[in-house]
């Protein structure tokens, strides 16, 4: 999957979590859910906008 694809993909939360824990951010995935909630899925424009991309 490109870039762009990933931008316009939906994610479940388990994926969203896989792909924040590849990039070692700073406080994972608790972080995450803290900022963008915690749902069954995301937008991978969340998910990447998040990751700072």
């Amino acid at each position: 999957m490109d870039f762009d694809e990933a931008y316009e993909a939906t994610v479940s939360r388990e994926q969203a979590r896989r792909e924040i824990a590849r990039h070692d951010c700073d406080g994972g995935f608790e972080a995450f859910l803290t900022e963008v909630g915690d749902r069954a899925s995301y937008r991978g424009s969340e998910v990447l906008t998040w990751l700072g991309y």
